[in-house]
């Protein structure tokens, strides 16, 4: 598949404007925090996912992580989700 070189100058742009835009609250339930930190364990788990983005997606994690994982079996299990040897 070819794709127009315009594209990706467009999508920096884009990009580039996110960066600057307000932050705006979102609301979770705890368990779809649980869930996107579980998956975002498992994606910056893949050795080719390198750079900012992921730099940035870990450091959300964490995030997630302090809220829903601080205690207990959730602290543990989550602790485990960042070493892939533990994945079922």
């Amino acid at each position: 598949m070819k794709m127009d070189i315009d594209i990706f100058e467009s999508f920096s742009i884009e990009l580039a404007e996110l960066e600057k835009g307000m932050s705006f609250p979102v609301f979770l339930r705890p368990l779809d925090c649980w869930i996107i930190l579980s998956q975002l364990q498992l994606a910056l788990r893949h050795p080719k996912n390198t750079g900012l983005t992921a730099v940035r997606a870990k450091e959300l994690a964490l995030q997630f992580q302090e809220i829903v994982a601080n205690k207990g079996a959730l602290k543990r299990m989550a602790e485990l989700g960042w070493i892939s040897e533990f994945d079922k």
